[in-house]
């Protein structure tokens, strides 16, 4: 992502909701793509970010990494760098999988 100045918090740096946001998304649907064909669905179940290093200017990379494909829960790893692919900030998320529920008859 491409930083501009609305992304970033009073002190000039980009804000770390931002950060969070990215890997929850990117989380999110990387787990909905791996549970869709069982007509499942994921949602962002807990989000743990931890900032190491300040980015300014230029672009936020993410890079995903599942840790665990379970029946309810995925959990992944993301690292957050700069444009000089040095680690910005690491979030571990747990995304819940939850699956449709037989309807009774009638309903």
């Amino acid at each position: 992502m491409t930083v501009e100045e609305h992304h970033k918090q009073s002190f000039g740096l980009v804000h770390g909701g931002l950060y969070a946001s990215m890997a929850e998304s990117l989380t999110s649907l990387g787990t909905y793509f791996g549970v869709a064909d069982e007509g499942a669905i994921a949602m962002g179940q807990s989000n743990s970010t931890s900032f190491l290093r300040p980015i300014t200017e230029g672009h936020v990379h993410a890079t995903c990494r599942a840790r665990h494909r379970g029946r309810t829960t995925w959990l992944w790893d993301v690292d957050i760098t700069d444009d000089q692919e040095r680690l910005c900030a690491v979030v571990r998320m747990t995304i819940a999988v939850r699956h449709p529920r037989d309807r009774p008859s009638g309903a």
